[in-house]
């Protein structure tokens, strides 16, 4: 286990302290898998992610991750960069971001090199479309789970649910774009939802 414990001076108490200081290489190799071998990107690469990072590796606790994935969903760009950036950075500072990210993109931009190049005049064959329908329902399947394992961890109190209904009514029944949707649960949040310091 990579969680240190650190004692309370004058408290017979025990909180985790930073995760320790993991290796630039170790965090690029793990993103790289990370990025290579998940399909549909985006929110379909977080349990992957989850199982390296919190499962295999033991460098952070699922309250950290999920806080982690939260902070990264509320701010611009690619979810899947942003988890990178911040879980990179803070197992390895300023080295380990730049690593997690370059491991983040570094495969898809590979693996679009070579469909390219190589791949792209065999998608007219029914045998290889068959291949990509399956993969969009094996990405079908990643989403679903996502949404399971976070769910379940985020909807624990009467006001994330009202969060959730807010969210779910806005963006899927009223149709508004869906950074209004983020920003109004964000603002339900910031006074109805209970703060636990850590």
């Amino acid at each position: 286990m990579n969680l240190k414990q650190t004692k309370l001076q004058g408290q017979g108490q025990f909180r985790d302290s930073m995760p320790e200081r993991v290796s630039v290489t170790a965090i690029f190799w793990t993103f790289f898998r990370v990025g290579l071998f998940t399909l549909g990107g985006g929110l379909a690469m977080l349990p992957v992610m989850r199982h390296e990072i919190v499962l295999k590796q033991k460098w952070l606790d699922n309250s950290d991750f999920h806080s982690m994935v939260s902070l990264a969903t509320a701010i611009p760009g690619a979810i899947a960069v942003n988890t990178a950036y911040l879980l990179g950075r803070r197992l390895g500072g300023k080295q380990g971001l730049a690593a997690a990210v370059l491991g983040t993109i570094l495969p898809s931009y590979i693996v679009i090199l070579l469909v390219v190049w190589i791949l792209s005049p065999f998608f007219k064959y029914p045998k290889v479309a068959a291949f990509l329908r399956g993969c969009s329902i094996a990405v079908a399947g990643q989403l679903a789970f996502a949404g399971l394992i976070f769910g379940r961890r985020s909807l624990g109190k009467w006001q994330h649910i009202i969060g959730f209904i807010i969210g779910l009514t806005l963006i899927g029944i009223l149709k508004i774009h869906p950074i209004w949707g983020i920003i109004s649960v964000s603002i339900f949040g910031f006074f109805f939802f209970p703060y636990k310091e850590s």
